[in-house]
């Protein structure tokens, strides 16, 4: 596996573990146990591919020259393609996470 994949991993391991600790203490979300062990796994897998496949589109689109009018308009555009194909990959990966597990019964 690449560093750079076992990163995004990790760190979307990391934002589901806070997010099932949040639902294991929220009033209002009650899954079980095995529902909460469903949303560590299912939320980790789903986002995770969602990010490598933004990641791999990143680096396939990524222009090598930039226009810019301003150096706003430039750290717009070079933040937007540092971080915006894999966030757009782990938001549809969190709306595939919601879909699986609707498909599982268990409703968030």
């Amino acid at each position: 596996m690449q560093e750079r994949t076992l990163k995004q991993l990790l760190i979307c391991f990391a934002i589901f573990l806070l997010l099932t600790v949040m639902a294991v203490f929220s009033s209002s979300i009650y899954l079980g146990f095995f529902g909460y062990v469903a949303m560590l796994i299912v939320g980790t897998a789903t986002t995770s591919i969602g990010v490598v496949i933004g990641d791999a589109i990143r680096r396939v689109a990524k222009p090598d020259l930039v226009f810019a009018a301003d150096g706003f308009d430039l750290l717009r555009k070079k933040v937007f393609w540092l971080l915006g194909p894999q966030a757009i990959g782990w938001f549809v990966g969190y709306i595939a996470f919601k879909g699986v597990m609707g498909k599982l019964g268990f409703y968030l």
